[in-house]
């Protein structure tokens, strides 16, 4: 990173300091033209942060990291082109926030990986890419069919999430929110959060 990119990163880093509810986001743009959805992301964000305080996780300060397009995003994380986003380490990678705003996706995509980013480390990845999707409100979006993963155990559910292949992805996250909801459904959302 170099000149206006590093200023802009510190400048937005510390603009994003939020109050201790919703740990600090440090934000770093790769094209100019996102500026432009800053107020939506910090907006979800402190709205996840309130949220995820009244299921009992703390939101640590984390910092986003917005590719310039889905190649940059893939080369950056290794991930496939049409993955969201992605947190690692505290960083939350993402594609360009104008095209996850384009596709109403922004507020969901940074609730899911704020979710991501407070959850309990023991949740195996079924469970915690299921509960994402509920806690974001993506899965509201899901269609009430069958997924065809109903009988599937779990450990092969986390290695269909693992993979990310394209045609498979969306059934396996579909399954997992739906076993998710079920467990939710049955002992509450404190209850699954310490199942583990």
């Amino acid at each position: 990173m170099r000149g206006p990119a590093v200023l802009l990163a510190l400048l937005l880093g510390v603009a994003a300091a939020l109050p201790a509810r919703a740990g600090p986001l440090g934000v770093t743009l790769s094209d100019p033209r996102d500026r432009a959805h800053l107020s939506a992301l910090y907006g979800a964000w402190r709205e996840a942060g309130r949220d995820l305080r009244d299921l009992g996780l703390t939101l640590p300060g984390v910092r986003l990291e917005a590719a310039s397009s889905a190649d940059d995003f893939a080369r950056r994380t290794g991930e496939p082109w049409f993955v969201a986003a992605t947190t690692r380490n505290g960083v939350i990678h993402t594609q360009r926030l104008g095209a996850l705003a384009a596709a109403n996706r922004l507020r969901f995509t940074v609730r899911h990986e704020a979710f991501h980013a407070a959850q309990p480390r023991a949740l195996p990845r079924w469970l915690a890419e299921g509960l994402a999707r509920l806690f974001s409100g993506e899965a509201a979006r899901d269609p009430q069919t069958a997924t065809g993963l109903e009988h599937v155990p779990e450990a092969k559910l986390n290695t269909l999430l693992a993979l990310r292949n394209e045609s498979g992805l969306t059934a396996a996250y579909r399954e997992a929110t739906r076993r998710a909801r079920r467990l939710v459904a049955a002992r509450g959302w404190a209850g699954v959060l310490r199942l583990n």
